[in-house]
């Protein structure tokens, strides 16, 4: 009897397997080492930090932070230390947000002369309205109505003559003023527009103050002197932490705007007049469709790929994912029991910085590594 051999795949087929793979058919991440290979640790002694934000040369970051025993976050500034474009460290955090004061959402102008943050100002009356939670979670932020937008130009020189150990208070030009949230703020590309979240036009007709027990919050968009401001959304419910594309043509957002206590991601496209001022928002697309909450969402350069938390892993263990808006791929990146959150890429993607809880005491800190973009989604 002629015994059959085994023969192994051809050259061909060994071909047409690696051209596959570099073509589409990688899989995903199923580490966090392959995405986020040398996370490290970038901020300590505070209660809790987040929310932080690179300038445009990537020398600094703004960042949200809480003192111990405090509930408010005060706003703060680092220098950073990158060396062969990996972020190794931060310098001194520096105040920069009045004293007394509740602050959120610090962000650099593309310029890097001025930055914006909103803040109550110093010794602000009790807040009018609650916050917004996932019923059931400790998920909740504060929508405080006494929050306005700030200005500050020629930061870094104040900064230079000011005594790091003390801080200064940056809080210059008042760009809002009213008995709204006004909050959430980022410049657009070209430095034109600050976009930003409001309440300000869910007011009871009589005392002009927000409707307590609504969560109608929706996007507004002003010139950068605080001129001009032109609703985007009027839909049901919380859009908010939305961003500028790289390019300005599309923004970037999330919304509860279907009442269940969750958050979708959302993106639109910009409509501009000839002079690019901006008219209002067209195309809106949903990028999730999931029982989860996801927010956070973050662009990165190359104006397709986006950055997100979710819930889908539990609300005790928001993980980080990464979504090409041309399609359907998606993967998670990070793989450590507990929050990461807030994430964002530094101007040239070569790091991704977020807050996560994967520290000794369980405080939620400012964490970063180097960002390799997986080949599932290029």
């Amino acid at each position: 009897m002629q015994r059959k051999t085994s023969r192994g795949p051809s050259l061909i087929a060994i071909a047409l397997s690696c051209v596959a793979v570099l073509t589409g058919c990688a899989t995903a991440p199923r580490s966090e080492a392959e995405t986020l290979p040398s996370p490290i640790q970038l901020t300590s002694g505070f209660a809790r930090a987040g929310e932080g934000y690179f300038s445009p040369d990537a020398r600094w970051i703004i960042f949200q932070a809480s003192l111990p025993s405090e509930a408010a976050y005060r706003m703060f500034v680092a220098p950073t230390r990158i060396e062969s474009n990996q972020l190794l460290a931060l310098g001194r955090p520096i105040q920069i947000s009045p004293p007394n004061s509740a602050n959120t959402c610090g962000y650099f102008s593309p310029d890097g002369r001025s930055l914006i943050f909103a803040s109550t100002g110093p010794n602000p009356p009790a807040q009018r309205a609650g916050g917004y939670n996932r019923a059931g979670s400790r998920y909740v932020w504060t929508i405080d109505n006494n929050m306005d937008i700030y200005r500050a130009d020629g930061w870094a020189g104040a900064l230079s003559a000011a005594d790091p150990r003390r801080g200064l208070d940056l809080a210059q030009f008042k760009l809002t003023s009213n008995n709204a949230y006004d909050a959430e703020c980022v410049y657009s590309p070209d430095g034109r527009h600050i976009l930003f979240a409001s309440n300000r036009d869910n007011l009871d007709p009589e005392t002009q103050l927000p409707i307590a027990e609504s969560r109608a919050i929706d996007l507004y968009v002003m010139q950068a002197d605080g001129s001009n401001v032109v609703r985007l959304t009027t839909t049901t419910g919380y859009d908010g932490g939305a961003f500028f594309s790289p390019d300005g043509s599309r923004i970037l957002y999330r919304s509860d705007r279907r009442g269940d206590d969750k958050l979708q991601i959302f993106s639109a496209t910009v409509i501009y007049d000839a002079d690019r001022n901006i008219l209002g928002i067209q195309d809106e697309k949903q990028h999730t469709r999931d029982d989860a909450v996801n927010w956070g969402p973050f662009w990165h350069p190359n104006n397709n790929l986006i950055v997100y938390a979710t819930s889908l892993h539990g609300h005790d263990n928001y993980e980080l994912y990464l979504h090409r808006l041309d399609s359907d791929r998606r993967c998670r990146i990070t793989f450590t029991p507990g929050f990461d959150g807030l994430p964002v890429f530094s101007p040239n993607a070569h790091n991704l910085l977020w807050a996560s809880k994967r520290t000794s005491d369980a405080s939620t800190q400012l964490f970063s590594s180097p960002f390799i973009l997986p080949p599932y989604l290029k």
